[in-house]
């Protein structure tokens, strides 16, 4: 069960917030950190959306205290990080937020790519192509 800290911590060592100790909570974060539980709401609302998850959602209040109940951990670590570091970097540097967004969409697509593949949901990929088997792809 993985904690919005060791999100928050993941998307600071991306971001380059470290201190000089390797510590990710410093003066230069403390902004960051309060609008961390907002955003990770938002991105757990839709890792529920894009999962079919229904029901009520606990907002993150405490980074410390709340874990990631809702969330796969190998989701809320290779993936969460990138679009945490993406909106906490939207006005500051758009270009480092346009790099770390695109690297998210692609991870979240992959993630649920292969999640739905293993689910079975994805039976036949050409979509029962008459003849397919004659084509040259």
């Amino acid at each position: 069960m993985k904690t919005a800290r060791e999100v928050f911590d993941a998307a600071m060592s991306l971001m380059d917030e470290l201190d000089n100790s390797g510590a990710p909570e410093n003066t230069n974060t403390v902004d960051l950190e309060q609008r961390t539980p907002a955003i990770l709401t938002t991105l757990i609302a839709e890792y529920r959306i894009l999962s079919g998850t229904r029901g009520h959602i606990v907002p993150i209040e405490d980074l410390d205290e709340d874990a990631l109940f809702e969330v796969d951990d190998a989701y809320a670590l290779g993936v969460m990080q990138y679009g945490l570091a993406a909106k906490l970097l939207l006005d500051e540097n758009p270009q480092a937020a346009a790099f770390y967004n695109q690297k998210y969409e692609e991870l979240r697509a992959i993630y649920f790519a292969r999640s739905a593949a293993s689910e079975g949901e994805i039976e036949n990929l050409y979509g029962g192509i008459e003849y397919g088997q004659f084509s040259s792809w």
